[in-house]
């Protein structure tokens, strides 16, 4: 009875002489090490530790051979060289004069990896944060920079050497816009154009635009699948996903390599792969993108995607191109992995949901009259807006507070056609504010304006501005959502 409760058991049991010498294992503790038992037997455990554990092993022999239990976390090889987490507990026993130890190892390597996993997760998440926080400020800030820049062109009498400088503050202003949509597509709040597509023909398309940039001496090979189903996203998201990594594995082949760009259609579960743990079950594009360059160091492999982390020399990365393709990604509702090796190159591994088909609803709106209530809590923003529709023959009223601006909508409700709102704001959020404007007049144009995302939930609105935008932008959208033509 006993040798097969020992035989049984739920955890690896080892029973060791005092110097570490196995003299038995249950079947478990055989799975765990990958090894059978006459492997197993006479080894010294200590062969078992990990180089940086064995003098800390020691240690914890000479505690238990002096009577104390101990439960420690430790980390063994397997006999296929790979290594593996327990849990051990363990305590000194004399039988008839002999002093035997017995240990009860539990493999939690699972269980570590989903703890690392949720760390990580949560950290992104934080910077996330931060990152989305700090780009919506900015927004704000070249919301007004375009948008005064766009009005001096449009309505003021600039000479060329005028013109020249303002040409610099534009086209400044406009790469603070590249930025930020970075940040934003790190922090998963940038607007997605939803569309099902063919992400083979993304990629041929990419390569041919970036073949002037790949030096001959690395070769592309490519392995498409032709029969998987479409990507449901943003085609220009997923081809800066692609120009990002292509471009990183080239530059780590200086001298030359090979790329590699895959596709396949796999069946995901939740212990399928090694990716997050709360992966959705279901049928997913698999884009593997593989170089044979310098490869990443370890230290560095769980910091990649971090904004403003880079390995490239200063001056040279600014460390948001892979935050940025890890926010994509995640937006995407997909999942990324990576594995490198120094001296012998680096692959990306990205999962994307396959779908059979997307529909995209179109909003409606109805021929409507020139008063405009402008609410956001940007003093600069509103003055940018007003000026521009002033000048154009609109009437506007600006409020930077919500709830008073949703006072005076009450009042007024019946001289006004279109509300145009931010959406992140103190007090009272965009969303909140629409469903209540909604309930004062379920007929009102709404038009949404915000430097994160499109999806503001089960709100509907006739029109939408992402931050920061030029006053033509705004002009077209306020007249297509006026004269029923905005989709």
């Amino acid at each position: 009875m006993l040798n097969t409760l020992f035989e049984n058991a739920n955890d690896g049991i080892v029973i060791m002489e005092a110097d570490g010498t196995i003299i038995n294992v249950n079947q478990k503790a055989c799975e765990i090490h990958g090894a059978d038992k006459k492997s197993l037997i006479g080894t010294n455990i200590e062969r078992l530790e990990v180089e940086g554990n064995r003098r800390l092993w020691r240690e914890r022999m000479e505690r238990l051979i002096n009577g104390e239990a101990l439960l420690f976390e430790t980390v063994h090889y397997r006999k296929d060289g790979s290594r593996i987490s327990l849990e051990v507990s363990s305590k000194a026993i004399e039988i008839d004069g002999r002093l035997l130890i017995q240990s009860f190892h539990r493999d939690i390597t699972e269980k570590k990896r989903l703890h690392a996993q949720l760390l990580h997760s949560q950290k992104m998440e934080s910077i996330g944060t931060l990152a989305g926080g700090i780009a919506h400020d900015f927004n704000n800030i070249l919301t007004s920079i375009l948008g005064y820049t766009d009005l001096i062109f449009e309505h003021g009498n600039v000479s060329p050497e005028m013109a020249t400088k303002l040409r610099v503050i534009e086209s400044s202003a406009r790469k603070g816009s590249i930025m930020v949509s970075k940040l934003l597509s790190f922090a998963r709040r940038g607007v997605i154009e939803a569309a099902p597509f063919n992400i083979n023909s993304v990629i041929e398309d990419t390569l041919e635009m970036l073949a002037r940039l790949i030096p001959k001496d690395i070769s592309i090979e490519k392995d498409l699948d032709n029969s998987i189903p479409p990507v449901k996203g943003d085609v220009g998201q997923i081809e800066q996903i692609l120009m990002n990594l292509v471009i990183n594995a080239k530059d780590a082949m200086p001298d030359g390599g090979r790329l590699a760009i895959k596709t396949s259609l796999v069946e995901l579960g939740g212990d399928s792969l090694r990716i997050a743990a709360d992966v959705k079950e279901g049928p997913y594009i698999n884009l593997t993108i593989s170089d044979t360059g310098a490869g990443i160091p370890e230290e560095h492999i769980h910091r990649i995607f971090e904004p403003f982390f880079t390995t490239k020399e200063k001056g040279k990365g600014t460390g948001l191109g892979l935050a940025m393709v890890y926010g994509i990604v995640k937006e995407h509702e997909g999942y990324i992995t990576v594995d490198s090796t120094l001296g012998k190159g680096t692959t990306f591994n990205i999962y994307l949901p396959a779908v059979e088909h997307f529909d995209v609803a179109g909003a409606e709106a109805d021929l409507g009259a020139k008063t405009i209530l402008v609410i956001d809590d940007e003093i600069p923003v509103l003055e940018t807006i007003r000026e521009t529709l002033v000048k154009s023959g609109f009437n506007v009223i600006i409020n930077d507070n919500p709830i008073r601006g949703l006072e005076y909508f009450k009042e007024y409700s019946s001289r006004i056609d279109l509300v145009i709102t931010d959406i992140v704001m103190p007090m009272m959020d965009g969303a909140e504010l629409i469903r209540n404007l909604r309930e004062v007049d379920p007929d009102v144009k709404i038009v949404a304006t915000t430097g994160f995302s499109k999806d503001i939930g089960n709100v509907a609105v006739e029109g939408f501005l992402k931050k920061p935008f030029l006053s033509s932008k705004l002009l077209s959208v306020v007249r297509e959502v006026l004269e029923n033509e905005y989709r």
